[in-house]
């Protein structure tokens, strides 16, 4: 047997002719301010560890959405689902630590605009024939950093000035310690940072030498 979902969708009369018992749990997993209303779907899991997973999930994204409810219109939404999805280890789950990271995953990409090798080819006015070129490029020469996401390329914005890789990156990347991978580095720049004065290292690229500063903060050896 495969870990599968299986789901249906429940219409309004049909959640109406449920029995009591059922109904009461729904309408017990609503605030008394709210209405057992909108849309349902009834979600079948064929392993208790699946069964927990989707727990997991639920329980992270309500908060997840809610906290951007601003920003975030359905087709957002939409995504965070995918990149859930894409992320979670299709291999046994063991821990939470994996959706856990997922959901900062998806969190930062609702963030932070990011850039495919495509755009950032148009917006740097050269032509190479490859269209990741000049991205990748600037990338092995250590001038930006890129992510990925569903087998792409992606660059955040912030690195660029006037179609170009602010030299202030390259310094700041040659300062961090070699071992952090490209989704730890996205998530430290986008961080606020006590040595910032609480400020995220990419909002500060003006003073690169104090996030260059703070960039080697993260070698020191602990103390304590």
């Amino acid at each position: 047997m495969t870990d599968t979902l299986s789901h249906i969708d429940l219409t309004e009369a049909e959640i109406a002719r449920l029995p009591a018992g059922i109904r009461r749990k729904v309408e017990a997993a609503f605030a008394p301010s709210e209405k057992a209303n909108g849309a349902w779907r009834l979600v079948g899991a064929p392993t208790g560890r699946l069964a927990a997973l989707l727990d997991l999930v639920l329980e992270r994204l309500g908060p997840l959405a809610t906290s951007h409810a601003a920003a975030l219109q359905e087709k957002n939404i939409d995504r965070l689902l995918e990149i859930l999805a894409e992320d979670l280890p299709r291999a046994e789950v063991e821990s939470a630590l994996d959706l856990d990271n997922a959901a900062l995953r998806a969190e930062y990409l609702a963030e932070t605009p990011v850039l495919t090798g495509a755009e950032v080819r148009e917006k740097s006015g050269l032509r190479p024939a490859n269209r990741s070129e000049p991205a990748s490029r600037w990338k092995r020469e250590g001038k930006l950093f890129g992510i990925r996401k569903g087998g792409i390329d992606l660059y955040p914005a912030f690195q660029f000035a006037d179609g170009e890789p602010n030299p202030a990156i390259r310094k700041i990347l040659d300062t961090l310690p070699r071992d952090m991978s490209p989704w730890q580095t996205a998530l430290w720049f986008a961080s606020g940072n006590g040595w910032l004065d609480g400020k995220a290292p990419q909002e500060c690229l003006a003073q690169v030498e104090d996030v260059v500063q703070a960039a080697r903060r993260l070698s020191d050896p602990a103390i304590g």
